[in-house]
């Protein structure tokens, strides 16, 4: 039986409230009332029912509500005790990425992370930020790097490396032999854009409406689903973008693309470290940001 099952059913009879409930515990209020029908199919009884606007335990549902509380301080009792003697620093490790720092940043950071804790498991999730944030939100993930920060109270996190976006061109370009470029010499081209919910779209957005262009003026061939879909697409001469400079970090002699510095100001933005907002975490979680905290670029600590 899961255990987070019973700190549900525990705080919602406590409560008297799944609204209450799924605030404090950063869930929806489905998730909540799924959680507490799951037990009621494990056990085949109804546990909790209507009392006006108060949720009141049955028979059932008192005798699972002192059992649950028993389970979840003998639980709690010895993952305290086992955390203290293990030496194995065995754990999971559920992350979530936007696109920029999901492909070009973590596969540095995990190795190394690894060295130092080779026991820990780890799963890897890149959507765009706003899935991020989601599903961080609901607990799906343990720690999100995304390249945008969104208001959601049930998130918390911390401004982490910095970023710069840069022009990125077809190599036969007119401009493409330029140290730099300014964005109103780009106003006229073809672009390609990153889909709808991605951070660098939000950044590049941000920066044109800055310096007074709108999106609504540019020419946008297409949108991508992903930086290197965009590299791909400005490869094939479809246009220009403006992506970040970790994407073309390491010059590829195949790849008939060239990046270029922008000239106008604002260019420069922050990836975020994001966890969900909770009293406690795990020590696999807790050490992984305390270890992503000392660094400042990726293999460099």
């Amino acid at each position: 039986m899961n255990l987070n099952l019973f700190k549900t059913y525990v705080k919602v009879v406590e409560t008297q409230n799944l609204s209450k409930t799924a605030e404090e515990f950063g869930l929806s209020q489905p998730a909540v009332t799924k959680q507490i029908q799951a037990l009621e199919d494990a056990y085949g009884v109804l546990l909790l029912e209507r009392s006006g606007r108060r949720l009141k335990t049955t028979e059932a549902g008192e005798t699972l509500y002192y059992c649950a509380r028993d389970i979840i301080k003998a639980m709690d009792k010895t993952n305290k005790a086992m955390e203290e003697v293990s030496e194995s620093r065995k754990g999971s490790l559920c992350l979530g990425a936007s696109n920029i720092p999901g492909e070009y940043i973590l596969p540095q950071l995990i190795k190394r992370f690894k060295e130092k804790y080779p026991n820990v498991s780890i799963s890897i999730d890149i959507a765009d930020t706003e899935k991020i944030f989601a599903r961080l939100a609901e607990r799906e993930l343990d720690v999100g790097i995304v390249g945008g920060w969104i208001n959601n109270r049930k998130i918390e996190g911390f401004e982490w490396l910095e970023d710069e976006l840069v022009a990125v061109l077809p190599e036969n370009h007119k401009l493409a032999r330029q140290s730099e470029v300014a964005l109103e010499s780009l106003v006229n081209e073809r672009w390609i854009f990153r889909e709808k919910g991605s951070g660098t779209r939000k950044a590049v957005e941000d920066l044109l409406t800055a310096h007074g262009i709108k999106r609504e003026d540019l020419n946008v061939y297409i949108e991508a689903g992903s930086t290197e879909a965009v590299l791909a697409s400005i490869e094939a001469g479809m246009g220009v973008s403006i992506v970040s400079r970790w994407a073309v970090k390491k010059p590829d002699s195949y790849r008939k693309i060239r990046s270029i510095k922008i000239s106008n100001p604002l260019v420069k933005r922050n990836f975020y470290v994001i966890y969900p907002r909770q009293k406690s975490r795990r020590k696999s979680v807790n050490n992984f940001l305390e270890y992503v905290k000392k660094v400042e670029e990726p293999g460099k600590i």
